[in-house]
């Protein structure tokens, strides 16, 4: 019973919390903060901003911690990083970008309701083992503000780092390339297909994508079946509060 509760919620929160990542994460603002900084573009802020917390790797290990964006872009960004700052700084001030969007976008909403994002989604996150990815554990450890807002918005990106780094590992077991699984991608156009692989800095001939479909629905189902021990730490009824909790912020955000 638990594992069926938890696989409801882990599909239930799956769009609401791509939807309120990507209110921080595609936001001008945070492009234009990454520009401020010092960065070539946005999505190379976006770049080091995630992957920063793995401290001055090469530019190959945070491109493998990352998978789905081509090397030649994470070296670009990686060796990007403004004079004056480490990628680790980067990550902080990527961070404190999320937070100060909780306290403007979250501060109206229920405090019950964002206690209830926080509170439930760290004891998901923190249920999970460090090994199960490099940038989920990285942000994991990173401190929390005091703010609740603030506190709720960093949550949901932690959940969602907990999401990717189960989905990388769901791509590898099904034998799909991070390249595979964006071509086939089940989000609905544009981000699926030839063009956006080309979007995001790879270049053809592509296969079909039809090719790997059938593997790429597996590992969606895999991804979830990954995350369903650390879910299942939570009560059924605590899983129906996390789902209901993030799914009327995201409807309050997006309103």
């Amino acid at each position: 019973m638990a594992a069926t509760a938890a696989v409801e919620t882990i599909e239930r929160i799956k769009e609401p919390v791509q939807q309120l990542t990507r209110r921080w994460m595609l936001a001008d603002s945070t492009d234009a903060c990454g520009v401020q900084l010092g960065f070539a573009s946005g999505a190379q802020f976006w770049v080091v901003g995630r992957a920063g917390v793995l401290g001055s790797c090469p530019a190959e290990v945070a491109a493998a911690a990352i998978a789905f964006e081509p090397l030649a872009e994470v070296e670009k960004a990686w060796h990007g990083v403004p004079e004056g700052l480490t990628h680790q700084q980067v990550a902080v001030l990527y961070k404190d970008i999320i937070t100060a969007w909780g306290e403007r976008a979250l501060g109206s909403i229920d405090r019950d309701v964002l206690a209830t994002v926080d509170v439930l989604g760290r004891r998901v996150v923190d249920a999970a083992p460090a090994s199960l990815g490099t940038i989920f554990a990285g942000w994991r450890r990173l401190p929390a503000p005091d703010s609740l807002p603030g506190r709720a918005a960093l949550t949901t990106h932690v959940i969602r780092e907990l999401r990717g780094a189960a989905h990388i590992s769901a791509i590898a077991a099904c034998g799909l390339t991070p390249l595979d699984a964006i071509l086939a991608a089940t989000h609905a156009p544009p981000r699926t297909g030839p063009a956006y692989a080309e979007r995001m800095g790879y270049t053809g001939p592509f296969r079909d994508p039809a090719e790997v479909r059938e593997q790429r629905v597996e590992a969606e189902r895999l991804t979830t079946s990954i995350l369903v021990p650390y879910f299942s730490s939570l009560t059924d009824k605590e899983l129906r509060l996390l789902a209901e909790a993030v799914e009327s912020t995201c409807q309050a955000v997006m309103a």
